[in-house]
């Protein structure tokens, strides 16, 4: 009688194993890995810049022509990743700024998203507030400040700010909410407050349309909802075929989900191809280590680093990096430095688990769980800090919690990957042992 029980729960694992489908069918998007297509969008960038250019050599102090190759220079860092195009247009921007004595509300606000986008956070809080005294619009000083405070991990004053927006139906109000209850650890509700503001905006502009979608996307990735997932990256790329987002999302669901190496490397190949995104390089070192192939894995991480260790990049890739040297001996007083300055930038859940995991990789492990215990655990929701906390507690002789924190972390080896899904079952396999 036991053998035939062991014979059928082997048969069971056997039939869910083989009847998982793949979701990815290249069918669906080879048409949008077009050599061309995004070309033909940088090409006019560039035209439209090098006219304004010329127009400013003629008249070096016009604030509005520099506003002009500015705008520009940031449209080509949003299409091609170029690092030197936002440095270019953070810098006109400034310089249009001054030409104003830094009175322009408007400006202020652009110069307050570029510092996000460049992971200067407070010099952002900065000019949120030059704005607020510049008597610039408080709906807009609102929003930035929440955006602001939520990378600093001023959570209270980002709650703060989100509330005393007035207008609690409209659609910046609520993609920020999302962004709330996701911090909170809601993923239903914040998936639901961003299909409400989709809602909003579905039959709008159709740039407002994708961005809202691929981040839903993103969403029901997270939620294990994969096919819903794929499905609207693909009705993004039907009204966008340029948005490498969407391709990049694909890939990953190709790796992550269908185990399909080949065809996720296909598409970020064709995604360098178009652009300059030294993260798809760590997605290819991924497949590296999937495929076993170390060497190739080895590049593909030092040209990561080559890349972002270039001048304009600052801290944007401090995450990355700091995973990376943690991983080498010999690296790891590197990691344990850029820890260091993220938890001066910005103390956060996040910055304190990056840490926490490089005091692990130092053979800290009491100073490891003193970090993740008091601003860790139960205060990020991310799965690769749940996996850290995981690895953390077994070191310090909490088996039983470590076990149930991993098994938790199985319910998200989609967005973990392939990589971290084996190590959370290696490490589960030891401590059972």
């Amino acid at each position: 009688m036991r053998n035939s029980l062991c014979f059928f729960t082997i048969l069971v694992l056997l039939i869910s194993c083989t009847g998982k489908k793949d979701v990815v069918k290249s069918t669906d998007y080879n048409q949008y890995l077009q050599y061309g297509t995004l070309a033909v969008q940088v090409k006019k960038a560039r035209v439209e810049k090098e006219f304004w250019q010329q127009r400013l050599h003629k008249e070096p102090g016009s604030y509005i022509n520099m506003l002009e190759v500015a705008k520009y220079e940031l449209s080509l860092f949003k299409l091609t990743g170029d690092i030197q195009s936002l440095r270019n247009g953070d810098s006109l921007l400034k310089a249009s700024s001054a030409r104003l004595n830094n009175t322009d509300p408007e400006l202020l606000f652009s110069l307050s998203q570029n510092s996000i986008t460049q992971h200067q956070f407070r010099q952002a809080a900065f000019y949120n507030t030059e704005a607020e005294n510049r008597q610039g619009d408080m709906f807009i000083i609102r929003l930035l400040q929440f955006d602001t405070w939520m990378e600093l991990g001023q959570y209270d004053e980002a709650y703060q700010s989100l509330e005393s927006i007035r207008d609690k139906t409209s659609f910046d109000y609520l993609i920020r909410r999302a962004k709330w209850e996701d911090h909170k650890g809601d993923l239903d509700k914040a998936i639901e407050l961003m299909e409400q503001a989709f809602e909003m905006v579905k039959h709008k502009k159709k740039s407002i349309y994708c961005w809202t979608l691929s981040n839903l996307a993103d969403m029901y990735g997270h939620a294990g909802r994969v096919k819903k997932s794929y499905e609207a990256y693909l009705d993004v790329l039907s009204k966008e075929p340029s948005n490498l987002y969407c391709l990049k999302g694909i890939a990953w669901i190709a790796l992550a989900h269908d185990n399909n190496t080949a065809e996720a490397k296909k598409i970020l190949l064709y995604i360098l191809s178009q652009t300059t995104m030294p993260d798809l390089k760590l997605m290819l070192a991924e497949i590296a280590e999937v495929e076993n192939k170390p060497a190739e894995k080895g590049k593909w991480i030092g040209d990561f680093i080559a890349d972002v260790s270039k001048p304009g990049y600052g801290g944007m890739y401090n995450k990355y990096l700091i995973h990376i040297y943690s991983e080498n001996p010999s690296t790891l007083e590197k990691a344990f430095v850029l820890a260091q300055r993220e938890l001066k930038n910005r103390f956060t859940p996040e910055t304190c688990d990056w840490m926490a995991w490089v005091e692990y990789k130092r053979g800290h492990y009491s100073e490891a769980l003193r970090f993740t215990k008091n601003y860790v655990y139960k205060h990020s929701f991310e799965p690769a800090a749940l996996m850290h906390t995981g690895f953390i507690y077994a070191a310090n002789g909490k088996q039983e919690e470590a076990r149930n924190i991993l098994e938790t972390c199985l319910e998200s080896t989609f967005e973990l990957g392939p990589v971290a899904a084996k190590e959370i079952k290696e490490k589960l396999a030891s401590i059972h042992d």
